[in-house]
């Protein structure tokens, strides 16, 4: 059973007493006056082209989306910009280092995490690397890299919705 975030909750975070109120949002405890509002966390990713304008993909190692597709990315610390998380994101999935990014568009996604739906919200980025000399993936998150234009087939691979509307954008935006 896939449960919503304000459902997963079904006490107070802050006294521990039941809530009356389970599954709205913001949760309000009656008990303490405690208010919480359930917004999206951030998450970052990077189209990487290479010389031939070729983006390049992971191929992912472990659920949400075993075995499909992804590009570079991840979650926003507590404390860190989008952009340090973007540079930290590239090099920790792919030992890449990214010198140059720039904002593209952001779309909606639900990462599906241990039977409940978190709502996030990605923020995506154009970037250059210094070089694909010492790429190598991630242990235990990345299988392997590939280098594909962006076509029809390629995009139904993609493991998350808002990766494929980000790749879609980008290509209507850039051919």
């Amino acid at each position: 059973m896939t449960k919503s975030l304000p459902t997963a909750f079904t006490h107070c975070p802050a006294c521990g007493t039941l809530r009356s109120d389970a599954g709205q949002n913001p949760l309000r405890c009656a008990a303490c006056g405690f208010v919480f509002h359930f917004g999206p966390i951030t998450a970052v990713a990077a189209i990487v082209k290479d010389a031939e304008g070729r983006v390049l993909f992971l191929r992912r190692a472990k659920d949400p989306g075993k075995g499909k597709l992804g590009i570079p990315g991840g979650f926003v610390d507590v404390g860190e910009s989008l952009e340090a998380a973007l540079v930290r994101e590239v090099l920790e999935e792919t030992n890449l280092t990214a010198i140059e990014w720039q904002y593209l568009v952001s779309f909606p996604n639900e990462y599906h995490y241990r039977g409940t739906v978190i709502p996030v919200t990605d923020m995506f980025f154009t970037c250059r690397v210094e070089s694909f000399d010492n790429m190598k993936p991630q242990d235990g998150e990345v299988t392997s890299f590939e280098f594909e234009k962006l076509t029809p087939d390629v995009l139904e691979e993609i493991a998350f919705v808002s990766n494929r509307q980000a790749l879609e954008y980008y290509l209507n935006q850039h051919g």
